[in-house]
C-alpha cells in the first residue's frame, strides 16, 4: 500500500488561515482567545484545540525571526559616564579606599 506524503505547501496555507483566522476573531471581533481557539477547532478548520495552538506558536515564531531577519536592530551607542577626581569629590562617601 502506498503510503501518502502531506503536500507541505498546502499544510503551510492552512497554517497560515488559521493565523489570519485567529487575528480575525481575536482583534477584529473582540473574542476571547479560548473562544477564538474553539471556534477555529469545531467550525472552521476541525483539528484539536491543542493542534491549533501549536500552529499558532509557530506561527508567531515564524513571524518574530522574519522580523528579525528583516529589520536591522540598531542599538544607541552606550557612552559610560567619566568619572574623574573632581566628580569623585562631591562623592566622599562614595570614593573606595585602598
Amino acid at each position: 500500500m502506498a503510503q501518502h506524503k502531506r503536500d507541505s505547501r498546502l499544510i503551510e496555507r492552512r497554517n497560515a488561515k488559521i493565523a489570519a483566522r485567529y487575528y480575525y476573531w481575536t482583534e477584529e471581533m473582540r473574542m476571547r482567545s479560548d473562544d477564538a481557539i474553539r471556534q477555529l477547532s469545531e467550525n472552521e478548520f476541525f483539528l484539536s484545540e491543542v493542534t491549533i495552538i501549536e500552529i499558532l506558536r509557530r506561527a508567531t515564531n515564524i513571524g518574530a525571526n522574519e522580523l528579525k531577519k528583516n529589520m536591522k536592530l540598531e542599538r544607541p551607542k552606550v557612552v559610560p559616564p567619566k568619572i574623574t577626581a573632581e566628580v569623585l569629590a562631591f562623592m566622599p562617601d562614595r570614593i573606595p579606599t585602598k
